[in-house]
């Protein structure tokens, strides 16, 4: 009964992964839409002060109050303000690039964690992740081509965004193997987020009609969902379980893309695509130990 239930809690994490990385997805589409006639801070205030209220209709009110309660103060905030540089990067990044461009830019991040692992916080890298966080570059240089396309400038948007990924995902780890909760982490990194949009929304704020507000309201509760269905997910499973399936972004974006903006990929996109998914499974199912 218990392997039972294990597996349960396995294939709810895994599902609950895949809607939210799909949302961040979308997350992404959505912010590309309302650059064209709003300010980058209206988007950046908008995913962070939206998303603020799924957290707390998704907190029982009686625990409101020890939301931010942590030991870890000035960490929290260091936390808090990576995604909105994150976030930021990419609300940029859409703006110039196609959408599933700049996703596939952004999943650098995770071969830079694995490259950065083992002398931040002193873990073994095996051979395969090596060949993986080289395998993963290439397919980012492949997408990127630098130099090659008058869009080309914009890619360091992206890159920027995977870089600080990364150490948003390594910071992520130490604060949990610290003890601080996942969703104390979550309410401060809204918050944090929150407080940098308001006074750049206000200072740049460009007129709104009733479609942008409620893409914006869109916008904001897709990211709130997202961020809590991430948490919930890496509760529920183990990450190296869990971390191929954060791939699923990459196809959300794609769909999105095609949808929306009647973006196709061209052959170097796709095939960009292709290695980064297969670097990824190749890494997690070498590194992953066999159940018995």
């Amino acid at each position: 009964m218990k392997a039972k239930a294990t597996l349960t809690d396995n294939l709810r994490g895994i599902l609950f992964l895949i809607a939210s990385v799909t949302c961040f997805g979308i997350v992404d589409g959505l912010s590309k839409m309302l650059i064209d006639t709003q300010s980058f801070g209206q988007v950046v205030l908008a995913r962070y002060a939206l998303a603020l209220p799924v957290l707390l209709a998704a907190t029982h009110p009686g625990k409101w109050k020890s939301l931010f309660q942590t030991q870890m103060v000035g960490w929290q905030i260091v936390r808090g303000l990576i995604p909105a540089v994150i976030g930021g990067s990419m609300v940029l990044a859409v703006k110039y690039l196609p959408l599933a461009e700049a996703t596939v830019i952004l999943f650098a991040g995770p071969f830079l964690v694995l490259a950065f692992s083992g002398w931040l916080l002193g873990e073994r890298v095996s051979g395969a992740s090596w060949i993986g966080v080289a395998v993963g570059f290439a397919a980012v240089l492949i997408v990127a081509r630098p130099g090659f396309s008058a869009l080309s400038q914009y890619t360091i948007f992206p890159v920027i965004a995977a870089v600080f990924y990364a150490g948003f995902q390594l910071l992520t780890r130490w604060l949990g193997t610290s003890g601080e909760a996942p969703i104390t982490t979550l309410a401060w990194t809204l918050a944090v987020g929150a407080v940098i949009g308001l006074p750049l929304a206000i200072a740049n704020w460009a007129p709104q009609s009733l479609e942008t507000w409620l893409l914006s309201i869109c916008l904001g509760v897709i990211f709130g969902f997202a961020q809590l269905w991430m948490a919930k997910a890496f509760a529920l499973a183990p990450a190296n379980l869990l971390t191929p399936f954060s791939y699923f972004q990459i196809l959300s974006a794609v769909v999105f893309g095609f949808l929306v903006f009647h973006d196709i990929p061209d052959y170097w996109t796709l095939t960009g695509i292709a290695l980064i998914v297969g670097a990824g499974l190749y890494v997690f199912g070498r590194n992953t130990p066999t159940v018995k």
